[in-house]
């Protein structure tokens, strides 16, 4: 094997399993990014503010792109509309997606709660029966 031929073969086998391991930890990175970021996201935190905290980046190297939030939803309850911002933050079972979502809820382009307790509290219930496995 001539020398130029061994690296090229060598930079293949980099490359692939460069893209193998970067697909496989798209989703972890992203789940790791969101936990500590959603963390920061404090009541009375503007829209602007969740989105320079969280980030717009989604998965990189995998099949599918997921963005920041993943999902997003408007739930009308009393009269009001409420946005939630579903992001990806953790991965029970075998699905990489929507039944490992953290809810952010906003009112009025305002935080006024994080997480399902939040959801419980205001008797606010995603429309996507997968979203509410929890």
């Amino acid at each position: 094997m001539t020398l130029k031929k061994f690296f090229t073969v060598n930079w293949f086998k980099v490359l692939l399993l460069f893209f193998l391991l970067n697909s496989c930890t798209g989703y972890e990175s992203l789940r790791s990014a969101n936990r500590e970021n959603i963390t920061k996201i404090k009541i009375g935190d503007s829209l602007s503010a969740i989105i320079s905290i969280m980030g717009e980046e989604g998965t990189i190297g995998t099949p599918e792109k997921y963005t920041n939030p993943y999902t997003k939803e408007i739930l009308t309850h009393k009269g009001q509309n409420f946005s939630i911002w579903y992001y990806y933050t953790d991965r029970i079972g075998e699905k990489n997606w929507e039944n490992g979502m953290t809810p952010v809820i906003l009112l009025n382009d305002k935080v006024i709660g994080v997480g399902w307790r939040s959801m419980e509290k205001l008797e606010l219930d995603s429309k996507s029966s997968t979203i509410r496995i929890k």
